[in-house]
């Protein structure tokens, strides 16, 4: 058997499927998404691996290159910004989508995993929900940071039409925690930064320590970042699962701590209030009954449309 028949015969499976006498069988494959790879990838920075997800546009690139929209949580987040990034092209966008995620299919590790990447510090204290958290699992944010810019977006503009001027940074949860650390201490390094549900309570709302450098930078000129950040119109509710997890007592202490909507919204009037140079834009969005994890595909929508505006 040759290679190319025995890949064939690993890749396709013909199972009998109950679908009426006109379809005795139907030949399955598994589903691919067009114009799209991905690739691990170990950081010299930090030793740690990625899978790294790429989606093109169907159409040719703009003079510039194509914007590009970076996610974290790639695992999951990526084939939703994917998928919406083609519907986009409908009306005229071209946006580029890569996923930052890990080398495993196991749906429970990347959670694990992402930890580590997505917070700025270890925690200063116990987390109430994950009372066996070790600190040597957190706190790897700044060197993500570095992966991201010194490692992987070469990489990626080596071997794609990419417009460096019009990058963005996208992340839910920690994810938009860390898309924050990475707006306040490195405004430069994207044009645009999208922080979804932004966990900004993490060791006592620390990320905002850094918010007073970058509202100077802002105010003198010396940074005009793009700015959206969004967050479910639930994430102050108790939820059955929440509740379920930790206990009534316990659930209540963690939403009132957390502060969800509140802080994204404290936090967007302040940075609008900066005025700032030609080219600072702050948006905020409260997205009506929506709660911490359904609001990722409504907030991954805005996202593209946020990063293809000039």
């Amino acid at each position: 058997m040759s290679v190319k028949s025995l890949i064939a015969t690993l890749l396709i499976t013909t199972i009998p499927v109950h679908a009426g006498p006109a379809f005795a069988q139907q030949t399955v494959k598994p589903y691919t998404m067009s114009r799209s790879v991905q690739f691990d990838m170990t950081s010299k920075i930090n030793g740690r691996s990625y899978r790294i997800f790429v989606h093109t546009p169907a159409t040719p690139p703009p003079p510039g290159g194509y914007p590009v929209l970076y996610v974290t949580d790639g695992n999951g987040t990526f084939p939703v910004a994917a998928g919406q990034a083609d519907i986009n092209t409908l009306e005229g966008s071209a946006v580029m989508v890569v996923g930052i995620g890990y080398p495993t299919d196991d749906l429970a590790a990347p959670m694990q995993l992402r930890n580590k990447d997505l917070t700025p510090t270890p925690p200063s204290g116990v987390l109430i929900d994950r009372p066996n958290a070790k600190a040597a699992d957190y706190g790897g944010g700044e060197a993500f940071y570095r992966f991201l810019t010194e490692e992987l977006r070469p990489a990626i503009a080596a071997t794609n039409p990419v417009n460096p001027k019009n990058q963005a940074l996208y992340g839910h949860s920690l994810g938009g925690l860390f898309t924050l650390h990475v707006l306040f201490n490195h405004p430069e390094a994207f044009r645009s930064y999208i922080a979804s549900s932004p966990s900004i309570w993490w060791n006592d709302r620390e990320v905002l320590k850094d918010e007073a450098a970058f509202s100077l930078a802002v105010t003198t000129g010396k940074a005009a970042p793009r700015v959206l950040i969004e967050v479910g119109g639930l994430e102050e509710s108790l939820s059955k699962a929440i509740v379920a997890d930790l206990g009534e007592a316990k659930a209540r202490t963690v939403m009132s701590n957390a502060r969800m909507i509140g802080n994204v919204r404290d936090l967007a009037d302040r940075l609008s209030k900066l005025g700032g140079g030609k080219g600072y834009v702050v948006r905020s969005q409260v997205f009506e009954n929506e709660a911490h994890l359904s609001a990722v595909a409504a907030s991954i929508s805005r996202a593209l449309a946020f990063a293809d505006q000039d």
